[in-house]
């Protein structure tokens, strides 16, 4: 029992981490009559007019963060 068990536990998916996590769907909510938000390591952003512009929205603070961690982004083609 003890063995399948940490059989189980092992092969648990660790999808909570890196890319995949940004994109995860609980990063966003909806008020009612006010819009779309978003929760970033930053606060909340929002209110947007739908969840596609506030995914649009997250994928741009994204590659932005990303190019001001990559030193070599302001002269790489």
């Amino acid at each position: 029992m003890m063995k399948k068990l940490m059989t189980s536990i092992e092969s648990a998916p660790t999808d909570r981490t890196g890319k995949k996590h940004r994109g995860n769907p609980d990063r966003y909510f909806h008020i009612m009559t006010e819009g779309w938000y978003v929760f970033k390591s930053e606060g909340v952003r929002g209110p947007f007019y739908d969840k596609a512009r506030a995914t649009s929205y997250l994928q741009q603070h994204i590659r932005e963060t990303l190019d001001q961690n990559d030193p070599s982004s302001t002269w790489r083609l």
